[in-house]
């Protein structure tokens, strides 16, 4: 599998603080649709089966990145690895140095070229996850009760038509009152209609210190081909 583009911002530290509130209902309604549930089944099954997904353990990668800054197309060489759902780590070789970010499970950090070290914020982190290899994302969330997982309908995307599914983690109104949190884990997944691959993801990202202000950032995936592997596969670009 090809990992076409990336594109990565730039984040600072925040904290967010959530409301309180006694009741212990969902804040929105859990949805399973079941067009999108009969979509996603067929993706793992395109994939080996769920089994094949559970077998791998984790996932490399390595390529070529641009960066968008202030109309500034920078580029350098990059590595990237995966472990599971919530494990993401990027380092990117620029002229001016290596620029890295992890998360872990909710938790990132992004250092800087020259040294520097900042704590990316949980409403950036919290749909971060492991980037590079949605069939993780994927076979979790068809088994997760607690995912709202709706069928947006068939679309056009690069010539081909592909199935639109969108998945959200709904939370109960005690843990988020507001809707915000489970706003923030809102995914969108581009299925191809012939093959059932995933040829795109798209999630939104935020300001450090505006968890409302939303910027699209899409990955687009190509060139699929089949691997025999035990517990570790190369994603290769």
């Amino acid at each position: 599998m090809r990992l076409r583009s990336v594109v990565v911002g730039s984040f600072l530290s925040c904290v967010i603080t959530w409301p309180s509130a006694a009741q212990q209902t969902s804040a929105t309604t859990i949805q399973r649709d079941q067009q999108a549930l009969t979509v996603l089944t067929q993706v793992l099954t395109a994939a080996g089966g769920q089994s094949s997904v559970d077998a791998l353990q984790d996932i490399t990668g390595s390529g070529t990145i641009t960066y968008y800054w202030a109309g500034e197309e920078v580029q350098g060489r990059v590595n990237v690895k995966g472990r599971g759902v919530g494990q993401f780590r990027l380092d990117a070789t620029l002229s001016t140095g290596v620029r890295s970010w992890t998360v872990n499970n909710g938790t990132g950090f992004e250092k800087e070229p020259d040294g520097t070290t900042n704590k990316i914020p949980y409403h950036n982190t919290v749909n971060f996850g492991n980037l590079i290899f949605p069939l993780y994302f994927l076979s979790t969330v068809a088994q997760d009760a607690s995912t709202s997982i709706s069928y947006v309908g068939m679309e056009t995307k690069s010539g081909n038509q592909v199935h639109h599914i969108r998945t959200q983690k709904i939370y109960t109104s005690d843990m988020d009152p507001s809707g915000i949190l489970s706003k923030l884990t809102r995914r969108d997944f581009f299925i191809d209609s012939t093959t059932f691959q995933v040829v795109g993801t798209l999630d939104m990202v935020h300001p450090a210190r505006a968890s409302n202000i939303d910027y699209p950032r899409e990955m687009q995936f190509s060139d699929y081909r089949k691997h025999q592997f035990r517990s570790k596969v190369n994603v290769s670009t």
